[in-house]
């Protein structure tokens, strides 16, 4: 019987870190879908159904709460973001999400991952 490889929809607007970010999933074992927009986001959301929302807070006009709150339906969620602010991290948790900020400890960001999704480390 093979596992059903978990599926990550990764939102980030910063290129570089985003093919790190794919990459590293990737050779965790995890699908990832990854775009650079809220708008794009939200449509694969809909439509893809990730097991997983990894976003960017600062994304253009908009962040990465909003996103999460646009979800038709409830997902584990990480926001990330490269400049500590207690008020977001505060609204990131309200929101039911986790909060990493960058850089991102790969070791960390896969052990998240293992709690959010049920999967072995």
């Amino acid at each position: 019987m093979t596992l059903m490889r978990k599926k990550i929809l990764l939102v980030e607007d910063d290129e570089a870190t985003r093919d790190l970010l794919s990459t590293l999933l990737e050779q965790a074992g995890y699908d990832v879908v990854s775009t650079d927009s809220v708008q794009d986001g939200k449509s694969l959301l809909e439509k893809g159904h990730p097991d997983l929302l990894i976003a960017d807070i600062r994304l253009g006009a908009f962040n990465g709460l909003q996103l999460i709150a646009m979800s038709p339906r409830p997902i584990p969620a990480i926001v990330t973001t490269g400049f500590p602010d207690a008020v977001l991290e505060a609204e990131a948790r309200q929101s039911g999400a986790k909060f990493l900020l960058k850089p991102i400890e790969p070791a960390v960001l896969l052990a998240l991952l293992s709690e959010l999704l049920g999967t072995p480390p």
